[in-house]
């Protein structure tokens, strides 16, 4: 604000100097303003510009130019018509914090904090995001205990902002009904993916692992178009990957389950995309081994 208004300063200097009948910039400055001010700042700015021009036409002699006075008016025009602009852009921007913020909180209600410990299981839960512009997203992940053992979901929902979230909320709604009642993981991911089928448009899916871990050594796990679960065990990290690849939720309705072991000391590691395309400071993709 204070350069652009020793802007207009100097060029009105130069303009006095060299009798240059340069409005332009008198017409632009305000408009530029207009861009990152509000609306106060931008009428000082646009008065400034008006003020200089109508100075250098008294300066001149040139008052009774009607051109000249064709021209300061141009720029007195601008100048309210920048002073609008600025004031839309920042209702504007009062709009979208107030929804972003709206759905920060809305996303932190669906990622409630974890137990450390659950039937003798340790957990550990984190969502980070990339940057500040993308924490509103559809990640989602939900722990439950049942009869069968702990029973697991990781997903990511297409999309971002509000509608990602409340498909995520159809999701972990769906899923909380289902792991308590169904017998089988294939039966929950089909009820689930039967539930959240309503809710999607045209391009929308979610892909999710579904994993049942039991104190006895044994994990079920159904893959729903997801990054394959990562299991640390005796010092090695390996991706667990079944040979069926299966559709994301809402996709389709029938999975297949596959089972693995584990052993006291081993770690079972879901995740969503945002760790397998995450960099290091020398723009370098983390390799599996590095994520152990």
């Amino acid at each position: 604000m204070v350069a652009a208004t020793l802007w207009l300063v100097l060029f009105g200097v130069l303009h006095v100097e060299t009798h240059m009948m340069v409005f332009s910039l008198f017409v632009i400055a305000p408009l530029i303003v207009a861009t990152v001010a509000d609306e106060r700042r931008t009428a000082i700015l646009a008065g400034a510009a008006v003020a200089l021009t109508v100075g250098i036409g008294l300066w001149e002699g040139s008052a009774g130019d009607g051109i000249y006075w064709t021209r300061a008016a141009v720029v007195c025009a601008i100048g309210a018509m920048a002073v609008v602009v600025a004031g839309i852009r920042r209702r504007r921007e009062e709009r979208l914090a107030r929804m972003t913020a709206i759905a920060q909180a809305s996303q932190l209600a669906l990622l409630p904090p974890l137990p450390p410990e659950m039937t003798g299981i340790s957990i550990a839960a984190r969502y980070r995001s990339a940057t500040s512009e993308a924490s509103v997203g559809g990640d989602l992940y939900e722990i439950i205990p049942t009869g069968h053992g702990i029973r697991v979901i990781i997903g990511d929902v297409r999309g971002k902002g509000l509608d990602a979230i409340m498909l995520a909320r159809q999701v972990l709604s769906a899923f909380r009904r289902s792991a308590v009642a169904a017998p089988a993981m294939e039966q929950v991911a089909g009820e689930v993916s039967q539930a959240i089928m309503p809710h999607l448009g045209e391009e929308d899916f979610v892909t999710a692992v579904l994993a049942q871990v039991t104190s006895c050594g044994e994990f079920t796990v159904v893959n729903c178009g997801h990054h394959p679960p990562l299991l640390r065990q005796r010092g090695g990290l390996q991706p667990l990957a079944d040979a069926r690849t299966a559709l994301p939720l809402g996709l389709e309705d029938d999975f297949t389950a596959f089972t693995a072991s584990w052993s006291p000391g081993d770690r079972l590691l879901l995740y969503t995309d945002g760790l397998v395309e995450s960099r290091d400071q020398h723009g370098n993709f983390f390799t599996p081994d590095r994520r152990s």
